[in-house]
């Protein structure tokens, strides 16, 4: 051992003498080594945090090795873009650093007058340069804000933003008010608020001297550790990659729209603030720094804007869009037609379809689940790693999409996330069905309109014991009078012991988006009268209004919380009305139907047909006519026949595998369930219609 060292301490010698450098010796994997993964993923958050999650995605999850390799390899550290680029690397990071010090985001501080401790909890500045897709070199810099992590809770760094809900139900106002809309970019958000506690930062190597070349102040704040010139420095605003940047600057606007301009928060969306000017609402939705501005006057939309510019864009003009078309939160806003308002994201989905396989855009299906979709075969083969990893993609992707501007996939895309865990082949081309529908339905966008905001319309189904481990699947639909602005298509967290149950279930889980979109229509100024939930099962129903009172031995067990709904009927928040199976527009999010029941539902859905909201009308409206008949039903060898649609007079019912008729089903369950009369007496006594929905 003594031997080595020797020659280990001549070779340094000799290395330091003829400024050479030291081969370096092959280790053993050590903690540092096996956690670089770990380190990976939080470099790529923490320089990534502010991204969209489709290009997030796309980094953390491409085609194959190679891509993703490629993706990385073009964002890389100040050092190596500098090699890479040159004086182009160069005048980027400039760029990136005056900005820096014209808005006073630092102050240097000398080394001497730092403890030891203070220098070791100093973060890493990083700097990072990338060639865009134009050929322009782009530079980024952040705080390596991991350290904070270890003393920071979630609420100080966890910042609102705006919900999709809330997005859409402020654009249907707008729609329906006829009101002015402008979206508004603060350039350097985080920069622009300050700092809440004393944090200091760290630059090194090439980023130190090029930051005393913009700035030969800073020279007295050099120094060298290990050899590398290092400069200290104490922030005074928020940076991005510190923890709480996007807080912060939550709060500093905040402050700014309550205490300066007079807004009022809606409680039940934090990044929604109203005003009332000139006898009008003037509304305020915002996404950390994009901002969606809308009242009656466009001279007033003109006023808030100024303010805003006078606050945040002295350094940097803000980014304003005014007309009738937005580009916001990764979608297209269209308010050409005075009647409604359309959502798209065709950019969006071209990039997944080129993105997509060519083996998996085969065929032409009219829709995006064939009849068999719950169904699993666990003898079937797994994909290899590289297709578990482009199918994992894929369907992150569909998420994001359905979620917005594509309702109609979300059944599709429920299933395919309960199976990115162990996707198999059968899994595979299901996600090439959906894809592959996509391709034909490209076009496709999502209509939104009302006639009376008073009046809320929720459908809410179930399918019962449909997945693998016999849970249920909770469907939920909303409307205001055009298209379906809230959807929901989720597997239920517990199994349930029959349809009634499962039914029961459902409406629990949608519970909270029922009473949420009340609560924040009513915080707009807008009366709701009535908050409707449709349902198409007796049984549920009576159970929903009478809670244990019209519980039998067979529902003893449902727990008191799916009694919830019971609360909130008798203290008028809700109600609940009986609505035929055939018109159960929430069916669409719990079975994968088919032919022109699909197309019939779809239309409704994405609002390119109207829907009524009075009593008078069928709980669909009168906006187009109901099939009746389930044609153009997609056939393939493998088609799970006890799935199938059957017609039964003028509605569709599935059939079970005894093949019972729909009514001998309720008969049956109904008695059952309740130990009484039987269902149809109870029909005649409480006089519930057949065809039409009538209030319980």
């Amino acid at each position: 051992m003594c031997d080595e060292i020797r020659l280990a301490e001549e070779a340094g010698r000799i290395a330091a003498i003829n400024d050479e450098q030291l081969p370096k010796r092959t280790r053993k994997p050590n903690s540092k080594h096996m956690n670089m993964m770990n380190m990976v993923a939080e470099y790529i958050h923490t320089t990534f945090e502010d991204m969209e999650p489709e290009v997030i995605f796309t980094l953390l999850a491409g085609k194959d090795m190679q891509s993703q390799l490629t993706l990385l390899t073009t964002q890389m550290s100040a050092k190596a873009g500098l090699k890479q680029f040159g004086q182009a690397g160069v005048d980027a990071i400039m760029k990136e650093l005056e900005q820096l010090l014209y808005r006073k985001v630092m102050q240097g501080k000398r080394a001497n007058t730092l403890t030891r401790d203070q220098k070791k909890a100093a973060l890493h500045y990083l700097m990072f340069l990338k060639q865009k897709r134009c050929g322009k070199i782009k530079a980024r810099g952040c705080a390596d804000g991991r350290k904070q992590r270890l003393y920071k809770t979630k609420e100080e760094t966890s910042s609102p933003t705006v919900s999709i809900e809330g997005l859409f139900l402020t654009c249907i106002i707008d729609v329906l008010e006829k009101r002015d809309v402008a979206t508004v970019d603060i350039p350097a958000a985080f920069m622009q608020a300050d700092i809440d506690e004393l944090i200091h930062v760290k630059l090194e190597g090439e980023t130190a001297i090029l930051l005393m070349r913009i700035d030969p102040t800073y020279q007295q704040f050099l120094t060298y550790e290990n050899g590398k010139p290092v400069i200290y420095a104490e922030l005074t605003k928020a940076l991005y990659g510190t923890v709480q940047a996007a807080m912060l600057f939550w709060k500093n606007l905040t402050n700014f729209l309550v205490n300066e301009l007079g807004f009022v928060i809606n409680p039940y969306d934090f990044c929604v603030a109203n005003k009332d000017i000139d006898g009008k609402q003037c509304t305020i939705a915002w996404h950390v720094d994009d901002l969606k501005i809308s009242h009656a006057s466009s001279k007033v939309v003109d006023s808030i804007i100024h303010s805003l510019s006078d606050r945040y864009g002295k350094e940097t003009p803000l980014s304003v869009t005014r007309g009738k078309v937005h580009e916001y939160l990764g979608m297209t806003i269209d308010f050409s037609n005075t009647e409604f308002v359309q959502f798209y994201m065709h950019d969006f989905v071209n990039g997944i379809l080129e993105e997509t396989p060519a083996e998996l855009l085969k065929g032409i299906p009219t829709t995006p689940a064939a009849t068999h979709l719950f169904d699993i075969d666990d003898n079937a083969e797994k994909l290899d790693s590289e297709q578990a990893i482009t199918f994992h993609h894929l369907v992150a992707k569909l998420l994001y999409l359905c979620k917005r501007a594509r309702p109609d996939l979300q059944l599709a895309v429920a299933f395919l996330t309960t199976r990115v865990q162990g996707p198999d082949v059968d899994d595979w081309k299901k996600l090439g069905r959906c894809l592959t529908y996509l391709r034909e339905t490209k076009d496709e966008k999502l209509t939104l309109g009302a006639d009376d905001l008073g009046v809320i319309k929720w459908w809410i189904d179930a399918s019962f014991a449909v997945h693998k481990d016999y849970k249920s699947h909770t469907g939920a639909t909303m409307s205001l009078g055009r298209g379906h602005p809230i959807s929901m298509s989720s597997k239920q967290k517990i199994n349930t012991r029959s349809s009634t149950e499962a039914e029961l279930v459902g409406v629990n889980d949608a519970m909270s988006l029922v009473l949420w979109v009340r609560m924040f229509l009513l915080e707009q100024g807008f009366e709701v009268k009535d908050n409707v939930i449709f349902q198409d099962n007796q049984s549920t129903i009576l159970l929903a209004r009478n809670g244990r009172q019209s519980s039998g031995k067979k529902t003893r067990h449902i727990e008191i919380r799916y009694y919830f709904i019971t609360d909130n009927i008798s203290r008028g928040t809700c109600s609940v009305q009986y609505c035929p199976t055939e018109q159960m527009i929430a069916d669409f999010f719990t079975k994968p139907l088919q032919g022109s029941l699909f197309r019939w539902m779809r239309d409704k859905i994405l609002g390119k047909h109207h829907i009524g909201v009075t009593d008078s009308q069928e709980c669909v409206g009168a906006g187009a006519s109901m099939p009746t008949t389930n044609d153009d039903v997609d056939t393939e060898e493998d088609v799970d026949v006890t799935h199938a649609l059957m017609v039964e007079g003028k509605g569709f019912f599935r059939a079970d595998k005894e093949k019972e008729s729909a009514q001998q089903v309720k008969e049956k369950e109904f008695s059952q369930t309740h130990q009484c009369r039987s269902y149809s007496d109870v029909v005649k006594s409480k006089s519930f219609p057949q065809r039409s929905c009538q209030h319980f």
